[in-house]
């Protein structure tokens, strides 16, 4: 990844954590956001993000099927979209039970991504996607311990 691509990758990368910590924060200090409660703020936009991520591997399988294994990673890309939704329609009665699933659904993604597109992707990438993972299951464990 060049140092053009690089910018914005890690400038997105880490603007995308600011919703996690404001409705983590939130979630903290027993405040809504907008009206609308801070925990389902943060599920929600855990559940977009686990699922953006989803198209990404999509994408990266698509563009990298020379593997026989790419089926596999297109078939575990459409399954972390749907725990993404089944965990945001869930929410709403358990919400410990979707932090929980979202959380595991972003280590499974990224493990998943280490195991099939690695080799695409350059050594700047998969530490930025190893650094936002890990604040991001951070602020999970967080919020699942103040709920």
């Amino acid at each position: 990844m060049n140092t053009i691509t690089r910018l914005p990758t890690h400038t997105l990368g880490y603007l995308g954590l600011i919703p996690f910590v404001l409705s983590a924060f939130a979630i903290s200090l027993e405040i809504r956001i907008f009206n609308t409660s801070a925990l389902l703020i943060f599920v929600s936009y855990s559940a977009i993000i686990l699922s953006f991520l989803s198209g990404v591997m999509w994408g990266n399988n698509l563009n990298h099927n020379e593997s026989s294994t790419y089926r596999y990673a297109l078939l575990l890309s459409n399954l972390f979209a749907l725990l993404a939704w089944f965990s945001l329609l869930h929410s709403t009665s358990n919400y410990t039970w979707a932090i929980v699933a979202l959380m595991l659904g972003f280590i499974c993604i990224r493990i998943t991504e280490i195991k099939f597109n690695s080799g695409h992707q350059d050594e700047y990438y998969q530490q930025l996607r190893n650094r936002l993972t890990t604040y991001v299951c951070g602020l999970h464990a967080v919020v699942f311990a103040i709920t």
